[in-house]
């Protein structure tokens, strides 16, 4: 069917927004090359074909509209509007060929994010949640869901092989799960050539050599790597979808420099700490020894007890003090290796305000372009 031959008249061509042709390749992937093209004998064949490649080649054919491809006469350089059946198209894309009309899609989609990860279970259909690693019954804000369908398809080819996820589930088959179009209800991965692959049940020790896994592996990483290094591989960054929201935070008061300010003070405190265990020792035993022999000894009848217990109280508040900070230091030293974080601060480069480059040549470009001699000043900062 998929052939190059000198009888070959008619191309198949994508148009991308910005005007440039994508010619379906020989090697069954996108090309700007002029050359290595898939040639047709006849536009009808391209129409015929066309919903074949595009559920063959999901990954491939995911972010391109129909509307912007075309068939190339190669005799006359013409560009014509590729106009395929889109039943075949429909049919070619759901399961068993049959469209999925009168599917109602069971949650209220705001946010275009359509696909999704499920698996059929004797007692019905299964959703995926990410967060969790479980599947879920109920379709509901707990189901994972994403915009793009290839990042859809990535996820659910690698929990295939997630151990930890099929041992809840061991009378399931790993390799059973899908991608599908919430909206439509079409099943959108894997193709159907890739399920020939797959073994009617599956053995519980998935772990082992299995050729129906291996096949399947390498099928998913060939449609991968086959988008990932064609030419055409060279989108636009996107500003829209998915944004991050970049944290803000108060320098003023947490930064590098107030951070080594406080470590430096619990480093100087903890060098204190052989003197203040000692001088609570002291105060637990020698001094308390001489309030209690003072006691012992004492003639009552002259004694006076208020000054006593002023000062007993005043030298208890003093070792209340030096117990406070015992308490916070032995705790301090036991869970932290105060010598390990100053000796890692101390050799990490990234901590020292000069950079030396690794390659000469490289390194007398860079100088020469900030205007600066080899040997004068520092070269830079290493962040």
């Amino acid at each position: 069917m998929f052939k190059e031959g000198n009888l070959m008249t008619y191309e198949l061509v994508y148009r991308s927004s910005k005007g440039n042709n994508n010619y379906w390749s020989v090697n069954e992937r996108f090309t700007r090359k002029e050359t290595g093209h898939f040639q047709w004998s006849s536009a009808i064949e391209i129409n015929q074909i066309f919903p074949q490649l595009k559920a063959k080649y999901p990954t491939l054919f995911a972010k391109k509209k129909t509307e912007r491809f075309y068939y190339l006469d190669v005799k006359s350089s013409k560009l014509i509007k590729l106009s395929p059946d889109q039943e075949e198209i429909k049919a070619a894309l759901t399961p068993d060929g049959i469209p999925q009309d009168n599917y109602t899609c069971p949650l209220k989609i705001t946010d275009s994010k359509y696909y999704a990860i499920a698996i059929d279970a004797p007692d019905g259909r299964y959703y995926f949640n990410t967060s969790k690693g479980v599947f879920l019954k109920t379709v509901n804000d707990e189901v994972r869901r994403w915009r793009e369908f290839d990042k859809a398809a990535a996820t659910a080819n690698t929990i295939r092989v997630n151990k930890k996820i099929w041992n809840k589930y061991p009378d399931w088959n790993p390799l059973s799960n899908y991608v599908i179009n919430l909206k439509t209800g079409a099943i959108v991965w894997p193709n159907k050539e890739l399920n020939s692959f797959f073994p009617a049940s599956f053995e519980s020790n998935y772990g082992t050599t299995n050729s129906a896994f291996l096949l399947m592996m390498l099928e998913q990483l060939d449609t991968q790597l086959q988008e990932h290094f064609s030419s055409i591989n060279q989108q636009p960054m996107n500003t829209i979808e998915d944004p991050i929201e970049i944290p803000q935070i108060d320098f003023e008061r947490y930064n590098a420099k107030e951070t080594f300010i406080a470590l430096s003070y619990i480093v100087r405190v903890i060098v204190q700490k052989p003197l203040i265990d000692k001088a609570l020792k002291c105060y637990d035993k020698e001094l308390l020894q001489d309030y209690l022999h003072t006691i012992e000894l004492a003639d009552l009848s002259r004694f006076n007890a208020n000054e006593f217990t002023n000062q007993l109280q005043q030298t208890r508040l003093k070792r209340r003090k030096i117990k406070n900070l015992a308490l916070f230091l032995n705790i301090i030293a036991e869970n932290m290796n105060v010598e390990k974080i100053l000796k890692q601060l101390w050799q990490e480069p990234s901590l020292r305000n000069c950079y030396h480059y690794r390659h000469p040549e490289t390194g007398q470009r860079m100088l020469d372009i900030m205007n600066v001699k080899s040997g004068e000043g520092r070269a830079g900062e290493n962040y």
